[in-house]
């Protein structure tokens, strides 16, 4: 429930990517680190290291001082390294998509047997070939368009992470339950209203940051 707590830090920020991502590539970038220091990297290290929860566990104001100094530290890192960044998620999302639909595509049709015995061979270097020289042409596309790589990014993470700031305070209101309001994420239904508001909420920041603005050059331009 630290995200809870941490509420009037995470909706401001949430709020700003959704309107401004778009708009702001530095700062996006910082704040998008810091949510994913937050909400990805502070569970795994409490989830990981013993010490560590135990030690967050003694007060609600170490669980405040974990979560905004990883926070932090993510936003820095992601800062100096956003390039890194942006060339690693082209590359590994469009490697990734080459892979799979490589695979099924070999296996599906029953490819391979037909092919001569070096490639039957070596079928899975060559894939693994073929998908790095397809991750990195995409890895320097997103390089190039960075500004729209992180704002889809932070526009991603900032629905998902406002969806469960609504939910959680939502249902903690009614509930009165701290135990029940984070028991509510792991079922289905709870599920269901996360993935629906979150698509919403994105879908909205999309237009928000892309289509109104090709609207208005397309006005400008008329």
């Amino acid at each position: 429930m630290a995200f809870v707590g941490n509420w009037y830090v995470v909706i401001p920020i949430c709020i700003f990517l959704i309107f401004a991502a778009r708009f702001v590539e530095k700062v996006s970038v910082s704040l998008f680190g810091f949510l994913l220091g937050g909400f990805v990297v502070y569970p795994i290290i409490y989830d990981r290291f013993e010490q560590f929860r135990q030690w967050v566990n003694e007060s609600q104001v170490t669980q405040y001082v974990a979560f905004f100094v990883i926070g932090v530290l993510c936003a820095i890192a992601l800062y100096v390294l956003f390039k890194v960044f942006v060339f690693l998620v082209g590359f590994f999302a469009a490697a990734g998509v080459i892979y799979y639909l490589l695979d099924f595509v070999i296996k599906r049709f029953e490819i391979l047997p037909k092919m001569n015995e070096f490639v039957q061979q070596n079928w899975f270097v060559i894939l693994l070939g073929i998908c790095a020289v397809f991750g990195v042409f995409a890895g320097l596309f997103a390089m190039r368009k960075s500004s729209s790589v992180i704002a889809t990014l932070s526009l991603l993470a900032a629905s998902v992470i406002l969806s469960i700031e609504l939910i959680g305070w939502v249902y903690f209101v009614s509930s009165k339950d701290k135990e029940k309001t984070t028991a509510l994420f792991s079922s289905t239904a709870g599920l269901v209203v996360l993935l629906t508001l979150s698509l919403v909420i994105f879908a909205f920041g999309i237009y928000f940051n892309f289509s109104r603005k090709r609207r208005r050059q397309k006005d400008e331009t008329d």
